[in-house]
């Protein structure tokens, strides 16, 4: 067996060397968890400048400026670009990977939203007829595309920023 380089720290060589803790020492996890959790951030600050109401539970929340997933996969494949070369095969994947990531977020989960947004409308109708008991259906599921558009030039600007900026990587 060949001795391991300084490149492939990380790399499970057996169960008795796994490190969970290893990959915060890569920029494409700290990129994409920094980008992610910044949007989530940024949300919960926007709405609590408009409503005066701190609501934590906007750090879980989905829809919203700007987009946390889009944020999240564009910081992803700038980082994986910018450590392994925009014509690299796993540039290639991460870049796949948002591309699928983002549409889904501006056609599937927003149509999924609008569709929860007319049901629970006919359903406060109904209510008006006939009492009966139903949830109301979480209407914030997808982003308008300029939503998507923020988080994925935001996610590109961290993922630049980290890897500019912390190079322990190397």
């Amino acid at each position: 067996m060949t001795p391991l380089s300084p490149h492939s720290i990380g790399v499970i060589k057996g169960w008795h060397d796994l490190n969970a803790l290893e990959i915060v020492r890569h920029p494409w996890f700290v990129s994409a968890f920094l980008a992610s959790a910044l949007a989530q951030l940024m949300k919960l600050v926007r709405v609590w400048i408009r409503t005066g109401k701190l609501d934590l539970g906007e750090l879980a929340s989905a829809g919203g400026m700007p987009s946390a997933h889009s944020a999240l996969v564009a910081a992803l494949a700038t980082a994986v670009g910018l450590t392994d070369g925009f014509d690299s095969p796993s540039a290639m994947i991460a870049v796949g990977f948002a591309t699928i990531t983002i549409a889904d977020a501006v056609s599937i989960r927003r149509a999924a939203g609008e569709q929860a947004a007319l049901l629970n409308r006919i359903v406060a109708r109904l209510n008006e007829i006939a009492p009966f008991e139903a949830k109301k259906l979480d209407e914030s599921l997808g982003h308008r595309r300029r939503e998507a558009l923020a988080g994925a030039l935001f996610g590109a600007v961290v993922a630049v920023i980290v890897c500019g900026v912390w190079d322990f990587w190397k």
